[in-house]
């Protein structure tokens, strides 16, 4: 397994060799080549892992993780932290003119990487959250083609080219190859960590993806909207300024003779101080001659004295409508005598309602519109196009990178439709792209990763507490039979299996524990013939009349608060303590009579019977041989009197031994 993780891992290299040396296409960009740099870095490592130089695979993971952390940081950290031109200027240092965004791996790349880097340094372990990061990173990846596939084109880079992403896809199944045999022995917590994690990864990327494209459809709507107004206001000063020149031309309707040059420049000034972009304000006489201009700049005096209906042929209809019908004639995008494009719009100035003193010519060269119109623009942000059906009467395009995005405004020069197009600089737009998208994304990814290792230690943690719990079970059962062993052995120790009456040993502790009680009265028991019932009915039988005597003798006995005991073979004994002679001669003849009435029958018939000797000591220390001696001397005498009787001995009074 760890041979074909190696192979696929290797294999990581073929894409990465292709990308860096531009097959199929021109040379790739610099953040290509920064993410194929990145991604071979790493296949190096994983294979230096594979191979056991770990020491050396986490170094080369360090060098990875630096970039891929700034890189990430720049897509994070909001503008009024770090702004784009402290970035570009942290750029510069690498190399002269190198700006963020040339060398700034894409945002979902940046994060599948960094992925990858965790799961080659943690050996893509279980307990540190192996499957889920690279479930993640496959995701990423998937993500990133999903939005390279898509139309239109976004404004934050998140997707790497073809090469890259074949690498990484190889990586990622190296990786897997390598963990899945260690996974497997771990199949049912692995589930239960990774399906409310996964679910987490899959709502954070749609709430990601979601806010991303509002982010950038309400940034496109809003510099949309500042177009508009610009081509607004500019319309509306056009329009004002109109206004204002047909009160120029009013003016001129008080005089019954044509304006000195001193008296209109006099007049001129005021107008064009307020509106530059006009290249004069000119008087025509009814012969559609140019007898007064202002300002009186070289390019205007050229043109003093020109005949307007010979001179500029495309404006002839205007000038005729204000000279002849006293009404305003405009142009349309004409070439102005000046020899620049041009709108040339004539107000005329009546003597009566047939006779006209001449007309005010209001001269606007689109070059000098074009000039005010993109002083409103910062020309180093913003690239500006002037046209009209499709003719392009001005431009101005930045050193910068511009956006995907162009917005377009209609502008009305006095009635001229005109077309501005506006098209921001990539770096303007990033700037003030907002930045919570991507640390929803950071965030929520990591919020999963933190859910897979609780809910996965939380389950290793369940499955060792089953075992201690099953293991403490079975420690228990065995504590416990081992005591009822314990006890059964020492009950046997101490009893007799057959009659479960106490046996030898228990008696002889019997007497020593009424030692010093007096009287202390000892029976012995012994069925008469016993020999003659195994013989001839078996040994089945005899233990059942064992049993049943004794069970007699237990009842009897205990009653009077002494112990009835098996001696041995068919001997019975019984321990009287506090019971003098006469009374332990009763409760033996009382055993004995007992025994009588059971009619238990040899196999002749014959009633089954005891005898019994019974002995009291009276005084002096306990001597058991001297007391036990006694008793039996009792027994043989009942026993050679002709058996089924009670015999006793003599009481005992021991001496005391010096």
């Amino acid at each position: 397994m760890s041979r074909h993780a190696a192979l696929l891992t290797s294999l990581a290299f073929v894409p990465l060799t292709l990308g860096l040396v531009g097959v199929g296409g021109d040379q790739p960009p610099l953040h290509e080549l920064v993410t194929l740099g990145l991604a071979g870095l790493l296949t190096l490592a994983q294979l230096m892992m594979l191979l056991g130089g770990r020491s050396l695979a986490k170094g080369v993971v360090s060098v990875v993780m630096l970039p891929l952390l700034l890189a990430l940081a720049s897509y994070a950290l909001p503008e009024y932290w770090v702004t784009l031109e402290s970035w570009d200027a942290m750029s510069h240092g690498l190399a002269k003119g190198m700006t963020l965004e040339a060398w700034r791996p894409a945002l979902l790349t940046t994060l599948s990487l960094i992925l990858v880097a965790v799961l080659i340094v943690t050996h893509s372990q279980s307990t540190l959250g192996g499957p889920l990061l690279l479930i993640m990173a496959v995701l990423l990846s998937a993500q990133g083609l999903l939005d390279a596939a898509g139309s239109g084109a976004p404004l934050l880079r998140t997707a790497a080219g073809l090469w890259s992403t074949l690498s990484l896809a190889l990586l990622l199944t190296g990786l897997s190859v390598a963990a899945l045999p260690g996974w497997r022995l771990h199949a049912a917590p692995l589930r239960r960590a990774l399906v409310p994690s996964l679910t987490l990864v899959l709502a954070v990327l749609l709430l990601w993806y979601h806010q991303k494209n509002v982010t950038e459809r309400e940034l496109h709507g809003t510099v949309a909207a500042e177009a508009r107004q610009l081509g607004q206001r500019f319309t509306r000063e056009v329009q004002d300024h109109l206004t204002a020149v047909e009160r120029f031309a009013n003016v001129w309707t008080l005089f019954d003779a044509p304006p000195s040059q001193e008296e209109w420049s006099r007049q001129a000034t005021l107008y064009h101080r307020d509106f530059r972009y006009l290249l004069n304000i000119a008087f025509v006489d009814p012969e559609s001659r140019l007898t007064r201009v202002y300002p009186p700049s070289e390019i205007n005096l050229q043109v003093l004295g020109a005949r307007l209906f010979d001179a500029q042929p495309a404006g002839r209809e205007a000038v005729s409508r204000a000279l002849f019908e006293q009404r305003i004639g405009r142009t349309d995008v004409i070439m102005l005598l000046q020899g620049v494009p041009g709108i040339i719009h004539y107000l005329p100035i009546p003597l009566d309602e047939r006779r006209t003193l001449g007309a005010v010519a209001m001269v606007i060269g689109l070059p000098m519109l074009a000039e005010t119109l993109f002083s409103e623009v910062d020309s180093q942000h913003f690239g500006l196009v002037l046209s009209q059906g499709g003719q392009v009467l001005a431009s101005r395009t930045p050193d910068t990178r511009l956006a995907p995005w162009q917005h377009q405004a209609q502008l009305d020069v006095a009635g001229t439709p005109l077309l501005l197009s506006v098209q921001p600089s990539h770096a303007r737009l990033l700037q003030r792209l907002p930045r919570h998208p991507v640390v929803t994304l950071i965030t929520g990814l990591t919020l999963a990763y933190l859910l897979y290792l609780v809910l996965h230690g939380y389950t290793r943690l369940a499955r060792q507490h089953r075992r201690v719990r099953d293991t403490n079970r079975v420690l228990r059962r065995e504590i416990r039979m081992r005591s009822q062993l314990q006890e059964e052995v020492e009950w046997l120790a101490r009893h007799d299996e057959l009659t479960r009456l106490p046996n030898r040993r228990l008696f002889m502790e019997a007497l020593e524990a009424n030692a010093v009680l007096r009287p202390l009265s000892v029976l012995i028991c012994d069925v008469d013939h016993f020999k003659r019932i195994n013989d001839h009915q078996g040994h089945l039988v005899g233990d059942r009349y064992l049993v049943h005597l004794g069970q007699i003798g237990r009842e009897l006995i205990e009653s009077t608060g002494g112990l009835f005991a098996r001696y041995g073979g068919e001997e019975f004994v019984a321990c009287l303590p506090r019971v003098d002679a006469v009374r332990a001669l009763e409760i033996a003849d009382t055993l004995r009579r007992q025994l009588l009435d059971a009619e238990l029958q040899h196999h002749d018939g014959q009633r089954l019977t005891a005898s019994i000797g019974v002995v009291t000591l009276v005084d002096g220390p306990l001597d058991v041989a001297v007391i036990m001696q006694a008793a039996d001397d009792a027994l043989y005498r009942a026993k050679a009197e002709g058996r089924n009787r009670v015999k006793a001995a003599p009481p005992l009074v021991i001496a005391e031994r010096a």
